[in-house]
Order: structure tokens, then C-alpha cells, then sequence
């Protein structure tokens, strides 16, 4: 369910968010833990949503956005070690009917060096999980702040 290449480019990025590695999210050999990444990029889509005004919907789970993860994934670039800052660049790569896909570019603050890409993609569900289309608020909302998405 790839949505468009995940892209190393910051400028195709229109919103970025900053994480700190914690010594809790690196391994024995003092790396970023692979699986840390996937909460970096839970933060960063997160706080897309906050900025967006988004993530407050009336679900099962007050204030947030009525989604499942179905599908992640991630290319590591370089290390990140403890107290790195991780610039977490996100944008909205693809709006479907009831899915919708975001790409992540984290790159270290101090240095201009890509750490990993990723992506993950979503599915509207109600409040019973069946999928349901994506509502028109949500849609124009992301569509005002992106512009044209790009092509899948």
C-alpha cells in the first residue's frame, strides 16, 4: 500500500516537529532503538493533526482522530544517539477515501544529515472498526494546509 516515494527533500515537507532522544530509546551499542522510530513518527503526526486543528474528534477515544495503523514502514539513513534532537518533517502524502498515508523525513538538528524516512498509513474507522469515509472536514483541512497532494 506504498503511497508515492517517501522523500528526502525538507522542502517537500510543510510542517516539522522536534523530538529528544531519552536514554530509554537506545540500545546496547547507544543508538536510537529501531523500534523508537515508530513513536518519533507517532509524535510527529500528532502534532501535524494539533497543528492543523484535527485532532479533535468525538471517537471512541475522546480527541483523536478515529484511525487505525495498518502499515508502517521505515529506512534507516544514519544513527541518532542519546540527547540527539530529531527533526520530525511530516506531510500528508495521500487522502483516499477511507485511508490516508503520511511520509516522515527525521534528520538531526545539529547536523544537516537524514537519520531514517518512513511512512505510515491510516483507515477511518467508526465506532464499531468498520472502515467509513474520511469526513469532509478532516479532508479540506489537509487539503487547505498541503495543497495539491502529491501523485500516488
Amino acid at each position: 500500500m506504498k503511497h508515492g516515494q517517501v522523500t528526502d527533500d525538507r522542502n517537500a515537507y510543510r510542517f516539522r516537529t522536534e523530538v529528544r532522544v531519552r536514554l530509554s530509546e537506545t540500545d546496547a551499542v547507544g543508538i536510537v532503538f529501531f523500534g523508537s522510530f515508530s513513536a518519533y513518527m507517532d509524535v510527529g503526526r500528532m502534532d501535524y493533526l494539533n497543528h492543523l486543528g484535527l485532532a479533535r474528534h468525538d471517537g471512541p477515544v475522546k480527541d483523536l482522530a478515529p484511525g487505525a495503523v495498518v502499515e508502517t514502514s521505515l529506512r534507516f539513513h544514519g544513527p541518532a544517539r542519546y540527547n540527539d534532537v530529531l527533526e520530525v518533517h511530516v506531510r500528508l502524502a495521500h487522502l483516499g477515501t477511507t485511508s490516508y498515508a503520511f511520509h516522515f523525513l527525521m534528520t538531526d538538528k545539529r547536523q544537516p544529515r537524514v537519520v531514517a524516512t518512513g511512512q505510515m498509513t491510516l483507515v477511518w474507522l467508526d465506532d464499531g472498526f468498520t472502515p467509513v469515509p474520511i469526513p469532509e472536514d478532516f479532508r479540506a483541512a489537509i487539503l487547505a494546509f498541503e495543497g495539491q497532494l502529491p501523485a500516488p
